[in-house]
């Protein structure tokens, strides 16, 4: 964490252009694809400006540490989306990224992390609720507004949706480029261990936690809860004892 902590606080000679971490072949596969799912004026809007702003920038102080660009929302917005999707049967899709427990691909080469998100953004197939039909995971994202994010200009709130997709792609690419610098051989073990030991099996640990310790009470009101957890519990003891809505 030291390390992690040393390299976004003074980078030095580490705050590379973007375009040495997420690369120019890297972009011309994404744009290719993104030709095909989002309309082509739109992203040729986003070419240019991947041409004259996004490259050129450094990785940390550029990219990860401009609060303009934090402001616009373009790479959180579509982490929040994309990050961990609870879907309708109860499992969870992740995207291949440091920030969360993405279990499958090893994320050990920039190589190997790309292969693995251009596959779960583009193909494969979600479903967050049991009466609509599955579909890409890139189909989650949607335009951000200047009308509630002024930063933005106008073009890039009309190209905001293939947008999305490169600042996204080029934050994980950071942030993957930064873990293999600093820790090439722990921190996927170690996040593994962390995510098993808080993360796994999370659903089951708060409804037991509801049902023992908050047995008596009357009402119980959960914020931010997937639809799949409130589906789950219907099932359960506290469907038994509590109208769930």
């Amino acid at each position: 964490m030291a390390d992690v902590q040393a390299f976004v606080d003074a980078p030095g000679d580490r705050d590379v252009a973007v375009a040495e971490v997420f690369t120019d072949d890297m972009f011309a596969e994404l744009e290719q694809i993104l030709r095909v799912v989002f309309e082509a004026t739109h992203v040729e809007a986003v070419a240019s400006i991947w041409k004259d702003d996004l490259r050129k920038r450094t990785i940390v102080d550029g990219f990860l540490k401009d609060e303009t660009l934090g402001k616009k929302r373009l790479a959180s917005m579509p982490d929040r989306v994309t990050n961990t999707i609870l879907q309708a049967d109860g499992s969870a899709a992740m995207r291949p990224a440091v920030i969360n427990c993405y279990p499958n691909a090893d994320l050990g080469s920039a190589a190997s992390w790309w292969k693995a998100w251009k596959s779960f953004m583009f193909t494969t197939k979600v479903a967050k609720n049991a009466d609509e039909p599955a579909k890409p995971v890139y189909q989650l994202l949607l335009p951000i507004k200047r009308s509630k994010y002024p930063a933005l200009t106008e073009a890039e709130e009309a190209a905001s949706l293939p947008l999305q997709m490169v600042a996204g792609a080029v934050f994980d690419a950071i942030l993957v480029h930064m873990m293999n610098s600093v820790a090439p051989e722990t921190w996927q073990p170690l996040r593994q261990e962390l995510c098993s030991a808080l993360n796994a099996g999370k659903g089951a640990r708060t409804s037991e936690i509801l049902e023992k310790t908050y047995a008596d009470a009357d009402v119980l009101f959960l914020q931010e809860t997937a639809s799949a957890f409130a589906a789950s519990i219907k099932k359960g003891a506290l469907g038994e004892a509590y109208h769930v809505v």
